[in-house]
Protein backbone atom coordinates (compact mmCIF):
# COMPACT_ATOMS: atom_id res chain seq x y z
CA UNK A 1 0.00 0.00 0.00
CA UNK A 2 1.19 3.31 -0.88
CA UNK A 3 2.26 5.88 1.94
CA UNK A 4 -0.42 8.39 0.84
CA UNK A 5 -3.00 5.26 1.38
CA UNK A 6 -2.32 4.14 4.20
CA UNK A 7 -2.38 7.71 5.76
CA UNK A 8 -6.02 8.29 4.05
CA UNK A 9 -6.87 4.34 5.82
CA UNK A 10 -5.11 5.95 9.41
CA UNK A 11 -7.15 8.93 9.63
CA UNK A 12 -10.80 7.14 8.21
CA UNK A 13 -10.10 4.53 10.19
CA UNK A 14 -8.98 6.79 13.40
CA UNK A 15 -12.56 6.61 15.57
CA UNK A 16 -12.94 3.03 15.05
CA UNK A 17 -8.90 2.80 15.99
CA UNK A 18 -9.88 4.25 19.04
CA UNK A 19 -13.04 1.89 19.62
CA UNK A 20 -10.79 -0.95 19.61
CA UNK A 21 -7.70 0.05 21.53
CA UNK A 22 -10.44 1.63 24.45
CA UNK A 23 -12.35 -2.27 24.57
CA UNK A 24 -8.37 -3.55 25.50
CA UNK A 25 -7.87 -0.28 27.64
CA UNK A 26 -11.13 -1.13 29.83
CA UNK A 27 -10.60 -4.79 29.67
CA UNK A 28 -6.92 -4.23 31.14
CA UNK A 29 -8.29 -2.09 33.83
CA UNK A 30 -10.49 -4.41 35.53
CA UNK A 31 -8.98 -7.61 35.03
CA UNK A 32 -5.52 -6.39 35.90
CA UNK A 33 -3.54 -3.01 35.01
CA UNK A 34 -3.54 -1.34 31.76
CA UNK A 35 0.33 0.78 31.63
CA UNK A 36 -0.38 2.28 28.38
CA UNK A 37 -2.40 3.38 25.19
CA UNK A 38 -1.99 5.01 21.96
CA UNK A 39 -3.99 5.34 18.63
CA UNK A 40 -0.70 6.79 16.98
CA UNK A 41 0.00 4.58 14.28
CA UNK A 42 3.57 3.41 13.98
CA UNK A 43 5.65 0.90 11.19
CA UNK A 44 7.08 -2.06 13.28
CA UNK A 45 9.80 -4.27 10.97
CA UNK A 46 6.87 -5.66 8.02
CA UNK A 47 3.79 -4.76 10.05
CA UNK A 48 2.01 -1.49 10.15
CA UNK A 49 0.10 -0.89 14.03
CA UNK A 50 -2.55 1.90 14.24
CA UNK A 51 -2.51 1.52 17.69
CA UNK A 52 -1.48 -0.32 20.85
CA UNK A 53 -2.09 -0.96 24.91
CA UNK A 54 0.29 -2.42 27.11
CA UNK A 55 -1.32 -3.97 30.24
CA UNK A 56 -0.30 -6.73 32.66
CA UNK A 57 -2.48 -9.42 34.23
CA UNK A 58 -2.04 -11.74 37.20
CA UNK A 59 -2.99 -14.59 35.28
CA UNK A 60 -1.94 -15.07 32.06
CA UNK A 61 -5.52 -16.53 31.17
CA UNK A 62 -6.68 -13.61 31.80
CA UNK A 63 -4.74 -12.04 28.78
CA UNK A 64 -7.22 -13.73 26.08
CA UNK A 65 -9.96 -11.69 27.78
CA UNK A 66 -8.31 -8.84 27.04
CA UNK A 67 -7.32 -9.41 23.87
CA UNK A 68 -10.46 -10.49 22.65
CA UNK A 69 -12.49 -7.41 24.46
CA UNK A 70 -12.82 -5.52 20.98
CA UNK A 71 -15.57 -7.90 19.70
CA UNK A 72 -17.81 -6.15 22.13
CA UNK A 73 -18.28 -3.48 19.47
CA UNK A 74 -19.71 -6.24 17.28
CA UNK A 75 -22.66 -6.78 19.96
CA UNK A 76 -23.20 -2.69 20.00
CA UNK A 77 -23.03 -2.79 15.83
CA UNK A 78 -25.87 -5.06 16.44
CA UNK A 79 -27.63 -2.82 18.48
CA UNK A 80 -27.48 -0.23 16.22
CA UNK A 81 -28.93 -1.79 13.48
CA UNK A 82 -31.59 -3.29 15.23
CA UNK A 83 -32.22 0.65 16.48
CA UNK A 84 -32.24 1.37 12.97
CA UNK A 85 -34.73 -1.28 12.35
CA UNK A 86 -32.52 -3.00 9.96
CA UNK A 87 -32.47 -6.01 11.91
CA UNK A 88 -34.84 -7.51 13.73
CA UNK A 89 -35.57 -10.95 16.13
CA UNK A 90 -37.73 -13.48 14.73
CA UNK A 91 -38.14 -15.86 18.18
CA UNK A 92 -34.21 -16.37 18.85
CA UNK A 93 -33.24 -15.75 15.11
CA UNK A 94 -31.73 -12.31 14.08
CA UNK A 95 -34.03 -11.20 10.46
CA UNK A 96 -32.45 -8.83 8.00
CA UNK A 97 -35.31 -6.60 7.02
CA UNK A 98 -34.34 -6.21 3.56
CA UNK A 99 -37.31 -3.74 2.33
CA UNK A 100 -35.91 -1.48 5.22
CA UNK A 101 -32.69 -1.59 3.65
CA UNK A 102 -33.44 -0.79 -0.08
CA UNK A 103 -35.20 1.74 1.22
CA UNK A 104 -32.54 3.47 2.94
CA UNK A 105 -30.50 2.59 0.07
CA UNK A 106 -32.95 4.54 -2.65
CA UNK A 107 -33.43 7.53 -0.71
CA UNK A 108 -29.59 7.60 0.74
CA UNK A 109 -29.24 11.24 3.37
CA UNK A 110 -26.27 12.73 4.91
CA UNK A 111 -28.06 11.14 8.51
CA UNK A 112 -27.41 7.51 6.67
CA UNK A 113 -23.74 8.52 5.37
CA UNK A 114 -22.62 8.99 9.37
CA UNK A 115 -24.46 5.81 10.11
CA UNK A 116 -22.87 3.78 7.27
CA UNK A 117 -19.47 5.88 8.45
CA UNK A 118 -20.42 4.18 11.93
CA UNK A 119 -21.07 0.55 10.88
CA UNK A 120 -17.99 1.03 9.14
CA UNK A 121 -16.04 2.12 12.22
CA UNK A 122 -17.44 -0.20 14.69
CA UNK A 123 -17.01 -3.47 12.20
CA UNK A 124 -13.31 -2.30 11.88
CA UNK A 125 -13.02 -1.92 15.54
CA UNK A 126 -14.27 -4.76 16.80
CA UNK A 127 -11.86 -6.66 14.20
CA UNK A 128 -9.17 -8.98 15.74
CA UNK A 129 -5.89 -8.22 14.61
CA UNK A 130 -2.77 -10.72 14.29
CA UNK A 131 -1.49 -9.50 17.70
CA UNK A 132 -4.39 -10.28 19.39
CA UNK A 133 -5.32 -13.65 18.31
CA UNK A 134 -1.85 -14.69 19.35
CA UNK A 135 -2.50 -13.28 22.74
CA UNK A 136 -5.20 -14.97 23.45
CA UNK A 137 -4.29 -18.37 22.22
CA UNK A 138 -1.34 -17.92 24.43
CA UNK A 139 -3.38 -16.83 27.04
CA UNK A 140 -6.18 -19.83 26.74
CA UNK A 141 -2.42 -22.21 26.84
CA UNK A 142 -1.13 -20.93 29.71
CA UNK A 143 -1.18 -22.97 32.93
CA UNK A 144 -3.62 -20.95 34.16
CA UNK A 145 -5.81 -21.44 31.02
CA UNK A 146 -4.92 -25.34 30.77
CA UNK A 147 -6.63 -25.20 34.72
CA UNK A 148 -9.78 -23.10 33.86
CA UNK A 149 -10.36 -25.42 30.75
CA UNK A 150 -10.19 -28.40 32.53
CA UNK A 151 -12.23 -26.89 36.09
CA UNK A 152 -14.87 -26.26 33.29
CA UNK A 153 -14.84 -28.98 31.35
CA UNK A 154 -15.24 -30.84 34.96
CA UNK A 155 -18.62 -28.27 36.06
CA UNK A 156 -19.85 -29.08 32.60
CA UNK A 157 -19.18 -32.99 32.94
CA UNK A 158 -20.69 -33.12 36.61
CA UNK A 159 -24.04 -31.22 35.69
CA UNK A 160 -24.78 -33.06 32.80
CA UNK A 161 -24.28 -36.75 34.32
Amino acid sequence: MTRVGLVVKCIFYLFGTFLHEIAHYGAASVLGRADGFSIMPRIEGDTFIFGSVRSRVRFKVLSSVVATAPVIWWAFLFLLLVHLQMIGMKGHIPKIHFSVLSERIRFFSLRDIFFLWLFIQMLWAGMLSLHDIKNFFKGLFSISGLLLITAATAIIYSIRY
